[in-house]
């Protein structure tokens, strides 16, 4: 049986390849991550899970890059699937050194400007898979697939009561979102009750209630609950609020405000308020952006995005697979014989990813 390694760090990221994992079947699925509640989960549904520490701008060290190399140096990866970030790096390029084959996937936070970390895997990858046309100028020889996390996503639905607000858990606090979300409470513009998960900012005051973190089933009962959700642009958040029949009010983090690293929340939060997925405010929320949180409509329209991704997820024209002549097992080449992005196939329908089978 083919052996798969899913390589993500925490988040966005590792939901991504969670999504998608289910159309990759009749492989040994190997996933590679950090340890937290996520892991956990994978663990408890019988998957096989190794972790390696946390490698990103907060967290960058030598024993964190040498750890990733030793891993691959064991565990000798034929194929892998990656969504990035940090901790993916120093594994999948130790991997392609030893000759494993490597599809990158941007996630959906990504719209106009590539993370660092699929800058640099792109450079050595035999696919790169992107969730919008825009990446097109960054990966030119990228699949556009339509977004994984807003598959189902369905009309905006009425009901619920109060309002949900979320501000991830990223590292950095949101007092910008914290602070617009109080004076919106307190001025009776949002529903009540307010329940804020908060992160790792002090909790706000006002007319609202807040907690720092909470479970998964928790966090999306809250908000399937809640008639409105204010979130910052996370990936996973706004999409989850998508696919509970929200329109979400969202705020996103800026670079210059010290509220993230880069500015990409701003270009997915454009992109969302242009489908009519999400109603985007900069500092302050408005009875007019609550109203039109709450209006309904119909599921959202795919006509101007890539096909589906459904049918290129059980697909097999990335790669197809040979015997190895020597009996040493099964080896992977790309349908036109090159190894380079440049020279592989592209996918007959778009879609995420090929299970490489």
């Amino acid at each position: 049986m083919t052996r798969l390694h899913l390589v993500a760090s925490l988040g966005g990221h590792l939901e991504l390849l969670q999504v998608v994992a289910p159309a990759l079947d009749g492989v040994q699925r190997i996933w590679l991550t950090s340890e937290g509640v996520a892991a956990t989960r994978l663990r408890d549904r019988g998957e096989r899970v190794v972790t390696l520490p946390r490698l990103d701008r907060g967290s960058a060290g030598l024993r964190s890059v040498l750890a990733g190399v030793l891993l691959a140096l064991r565990e000798r990866p034929r194929v892998i699937v990656t969504s990035g970030a940090g901790l993916a790096v120093p594994f999948c390029l130790t991997a392609r050194v030893l000759g494993a084959r490597i599809v990158h996937v941007e996630t959906m936070a990504r719209v106009m400007t590539g993370s660092s970390t699929g800058r640099l895997l792109a450079k050595v990858a035999d696919a790169v898979l992107v969730q919008w046309d825009e990446l097109r100028a960054v990966y030119p020889h990228a699949e556009v697939c339509r977004p994984a996390l807003l598959e189902g996503a369905g009309a905006v639905r009425a009901g619920g009561t109060g309002t949900f607000v979320t501000v991830g858990s990223h590292d950095q606090p949101f007092d910008r979102l914290l602070a617009a979300v109080r004076t919106a409470a307190d001025h009776g513009v949002l529903p009540q009750p307010v329940l804020i998960q908060r992160g790792v900012a002090p909790a706000p005051g006002g007319a609202v209630k807040s907690v720092d973190f909470m479970p998964r089933e928790q966090f999306e009962s809250a908000m399937a609950s809640a008639q409105v959700v204010v979130a910052h642009v996370g990936a996973g958040a706004v999409a989850s609020s998508i696919r509970s029949g929200k329109r979400p009010i969202v705020l996103a983090r800026r670079e210059a405000r010290g509220e993230h690293v880069d500015d990409h929340q701003v270009q997915l939060a454009r992109k969302l308020d242009e489908l009519g997925l999400a109603v985007l405010v900069e500092d302050r929320i408005t009875a007019a952006d609550v109203e039109a949180a709450r209006q309904l409509g119909a599921a959202p329209s795919w006509d101007a995005l890539p096909a589906s991704p459904t049918g290129c997820a059980r697909s097999s024209s990335i790669w197809s697979r040979n015997r190895d002549p020597s009996g040493s097992g099964d080896r992977y080449a790309t349908d036109s014989g090159s190894t380079h992005p440049s020279g592989a196939r592209r996918v007959s329908a778009a879609g995420h990813l090929a299970p490489l089978t």
